[in-house]
């Protein structure tokens, strides 16, 4: 008699669980909300010096390239 292998997801994409899929857009809601909070679009009032912000903007980077990976994750797993 024949034993079925078990079917198994490609290689190129992981299946996930509903509430992962949530965890990480809560995630990805989370980090994009830190990059406008160090970084706002519309600076403040106050003036924040070059270096300052130059240190702000960089950091602000940082957190937004993380972002566009997470967002890249969630787009891929929600094409499957």
């Amino acid at each position: 008699m024949r034993r079925k292998s078990p079917s198994t997801a490609p290689a190129d994409y992981v299946l996930l669980p509903v509430e992962a899929y949530r965890g990480l857009q809560a995630f990805y809601d989370e980090l994009i909300g830190v990059a406008q909070t160090i970084d706002p679009v519309t600076p403040p009032a106050s003036e924040v010096d070059a270096t300052e912000q130059s240190r702000r903007r960089a950091l602000a980077r940082v957190f937004r390239l993380w972002a566009d990976q997470v967002h890249g994750n969630l787009q891929a797993a929600r094409s499957d």
